[in-house]
């Protein structure tokens, strides 16, 4: 298993991302070392999947990247979108298929991050 993903698993079972994960940074960065991989490269890849981090002195503390995107939020967007006319429904899907591949990949990383599915 790679260190992103040992991360990603390490921060979900502590309870991401309802809440705020800290993890010690040196030892983050050994493990990095280690293994041979870099951490801020993958600090940078987890941000691109919606898990975002701040550093401090003596640790890392991992927090969603989108902290108002709950359940809640998917709910809401679904009755939004029960709510829409045709015309609207239309103009976003045309949105979604004028988007780039890098944009959908990205968007449906968000989506995952959610736990959406």
């Amino acid at each position: 298993m790679n260190l992103k993903d040992q991360i990603l698993d390490n921060i979900k079972t502590n309870g991401f991302p309802a809440k705020k994960v800290a993890l010690p940074l040196e030892k983050m960065y050994e493990v990095a070392d280690n293994k041979g991989e870099n951490l801020n490269t993958i600090l940078e890849e987890l941000k691109v999947q919606g898990v975002d981090h701040e550093k401090t002195t003596d640790k890392i503390i991992f927090k969603s990247a989108m902290p108002n995107l709950g359940p809640e939020a998917f709910e809401k967007a679904q009755e939004m979108m029960k709510n829409m006319g045709s015309e609207e429904m239309q103009k976003l899907q045309e949105q979604v298929a004028n988007m780039s591949q890098e944009e959908k990949d990205k968007l449906m990383e968000q989506a995952k991050a959610m736990g959406l599915f």
